[in-house]
């Protein structure tokens, strides 16, 4: 008997098993280009800490802190400082609109939207604006800068690379992880940064890349800066049965002051947005005000960490943290909304040191007894109005935590920031983050939403709609029905312009009947408004349209208003089912699906499932429309991969050896195709 049979099968049993467990543990081109990614963004934010401290110099000399040097300084040069950093970063942003802003929730709309693609020159015109913009007096972080540097560079190394867009999606916001844990310090508070906020997924093939490249961004800042916090934190003692009910007083506060500070800012973008002036002039304006600021509080100036050293180690009057606290939300608001480049994530930390340390000097006047700092009230403020800024707490806690290197704050922290972000959820639905997406019409809580504004209309749309011209009798419009399964027929006149549609509803009663109202009645009779789109609008923007107009059906139009393609109600509806399931598919495994045979990804319901298959070297050349495989296996394609990257189905399209196919079907059906893919089995119609 021969052993050869046996041996293959047992060698191919233990070629599927390794094959398994390669996959879940990850691609290891993936998780070194993550690590790469993690040194990058390192590097990016060591230059962007170093260029800000340049510029800085060269602005207003001396190399200590801002509120130390200002006072020093003639009013003249006050003003002069950030009116010029504001004109140079309006000329950058003529060049690159990415300038402006604080970065993040651009990151938010590349990774839920457009794939994770973000242009490669942003990390170096993000850098050059920041650098310019918090040198010279900017009242904003430096932090989310480099959170979209960081996000930038995991971008274009993926696309250097060819991943697939949920790979690049991974990249991009590990990138995000590694620059706030490069900027603080703080590997886990930034690794949840990118999970909470930006990646909005804590699955285990996105937590991997995330947490190993904020760990290499950490390594790589500790290199060059130290293994110190990002502020000199003190150490503190809290504890006593006094202290619960005041943590929990303190949340609620910055709770309600978190959503004030969010709506200050949206305010000032509107009031900026209005204003009749040159978008070069703006941020000029908006560097003149600041410098106003400065003259009456120099600790406005610039990213603050001075100032948030000193209220860590209470060493700051209540008269100057009062005035802090109304105008620093206007300083940062001030520099965003008129065109400069900075991040909110330091200033809400800011203006929660702030709120923390009047509390604390407030309870240890009305407390008999108490003896905890108000610096630590301070560090439970900060983390509190992150949380409600944000909305993301375990950010928050993870950050106190990282900031003390003690458990003896955990406790206040979490009661502090759990009721901050249930108050300024309840007051405020959307984030310091999310509020922008909002003004943008994109709802990052919303899936199908998030879908539908990442698929283009002349993807879907069918590029022969039913159409009619204005002249043709009714029985030919009626014809017109009978030949589509579109609920509606547009007109156009002799030039294939948009004159309108003939919906069904009002001409149904005429279908299969021979009149005479048939050749006396044309389309232009019974025409009506037509709801419009373009080819290359969002899906989301055509369902808003149709929605609108309160049409099931609208017209695609060309630039001269020719009529070019229809797109149907139902044909969104399997958009959206289709690209949640291409989701759900592609995003299961780390590998690359190269094994002919791959276990079963999603299961549907009860004997209904869906796999993605590799194609074997037989059907090269073949098209998805040749196999015709609903007819013969009664399997439909979702999705096709080719060489890790996701590619749309063209029917007519020749496959290539190695394809991977996403389909959906019975179990059974499945089960016949894989093994007619494996074994080069039998044509399954000859079998029929």
């Amino acid at each position: 008997m021969s052993l050869a049979a046996p041996l293959r099968r047992w060698i191919a049993a233990v070629r599927a098993r390794l094959r398994e467990l390669f996959d879940s543990a990850g691609d290891p081109r993936f998780v070194v280009s993550a690590a790469a990614v993690g040194v990058l963004t390192g590097i990016a934010a060591i230059g962007l800490v170093e260029a800000i401290d340049l510029v800085q110099r060269l602005a207003i000399g001396g190399d200590g802190p801002p509120p130390e040097i200002l006072p020093t300084l003639p009013t003249w040069r006050i003003l002069l400082v950030p009116t010029l950093g504001g004109i140079l970063v309006g000329a950058l942003g003529a060049f690159s609109r990415e300038v402006r802003g604080h970065g993040v929730p651009d990151v938010m709309e590349a990774v839920a939207i457009r794939g994770g693609l973000i242009r490669r020159r942003v990390a170096f015109v993000k850098s050059i604006g920041s650098a310019i913009t918090l040198g010279t007096g900017g009242s904003v972080g430096r932090e989310g800068p480099i959170a979209h540097i960081g996000a930038s560079v995991g971008s274009g190394v993926g696309q250097l690379l060819g991943l697939a867009s949920d790979r690049l999606r991974t990249l991009a916001a590990a990138g995000a992880a590694g620059g706030i844990a490069a900027a603080f310090n703080a590997p886990l508070a930034g690794s949840f940064f990118a999970l909470e906020v930006i990646a909005r997924n804590f699955a285990t093939h996105t937590f991997g890349p995330v947490v190993l490249c904020a760990v290499a961004a950490t390594g790589v800042s500790r290199l060059y800066f130290g293994a110190a916090p990002a502020f000199a934190v003190p150490p503190f003692t809290l504890g006593g049965p006094v202290e619960a009910p005041l943590a929990a007083a303190l949340g609620v506060f910055c709770g309600c002051l978190a959503p004030a500070f969010v709506a200050v800012l949206g305010a000032l973008e509107r009031g900026f947005t209005r204003l009749p002036a040159p978008a070069l002039v703006k941020p000029a304006l908006g560097g003149l005000a600041l410098g106003a600021m400065f003259c009456v509080s120099p600790h406005l100036f610039g990213s603050g960490h001075a100032t948030l050293d000193a209220l860590l180690r209470g060493e700051l009057a209540w008269p100057t943290l009062a005035l802090l606290l109304v105008m620093k939300p206007v300083a940062t608001s001030t520099t965003l909304a008129s065109g400069g480049s900075g991040g909110v994530f330091l200033p809400s930390l800011y203006v929660g040191g702030l709120a923390g340390s009047l509390f604390g000097a407030a309870a240890l006047a009305l407390v008999p007894g108490l003896e905890t700092s108000s610096g630590a009230y301070a560090l439970v403020g900060m983390a509190a109005v992150l949380a409600g800024t944000s909305h993301a707490p375990l950010t928050a806690v993870l950050l106190a935590f990282e900031l003390t290197q003690s458990y003896a704050v955990i406790l206040p922290v979490m009661m502090a920031v759990a009721l901050a972000t249930l108050v300024s959820r309840a007051l405020r639905r959307n984030s310091i983050y999310t509020e922008v997406l909002a003004a943008r019409g994109i709802d990052p809580d919303r899936r199908e939403d998030l879908v539908l504004r990442g698929v283009r209309v002349a993807e879907v749309m069918d590029p022969r709609p039913p159409a009619v011209r204005a002249n043709a009798p009714l029985d030919v419009v009626l014809a017109r029905f009978l030949e589509s399964d579109l609920d509606a027929v547009f007109v156009t006149d002799p030039g294939g312009r948009l004159l309108g549609q003939v919906s069904i509803h009002d001409v149904k009663e005429g279908i299969g009947e021979q009149s005479a109202l048939g050749q006396l009645v044309v389309a232009r009779d019974v025409c009506e408004s037509a709801a419009t789109a373009r080819a290359d609008d969002t899906v989301g923007h055509a369902l808003d349209s149709l929605v609108r107009a309160g049409r099931d059906v609208l017209a695609v139009v060309g630039e001269a208003g020719g009529l070019v393609g229809a797109l149907s109600l139902r044909t969104i509806t399997e958009v959206i089912a289709r690209q949640a399931l291409r989701g759900e598919v592609l995003g299961v495994a780390a590998g690359d699906w190269r094994g002919t045979r791959s276990r079963e990804a999603l299961r549907l319901e009860t004997g209904i499932g869906v796999r993605p298959l590799t194609l074997p070297a037989r059907l090269a050349e073949e098209t998805v429309q040749g196999l015709d495989l609903r007819r013969r296996f009664g399997v439909s394609v979702l999705a096709l991969r080719r060489g890790g990257v996701d590619e749309g189905i063209d029917p007519a399209r020749p496959l290539e050896r190695g394809d991977v196919l996403v389909v959906m079907g019975d179990t059974g059906d499945l089960d016949r195709f894989e093994r007619w893919l494996a074994e080069d089995g039998p044509d399954p119609d000859a079998a029929r």
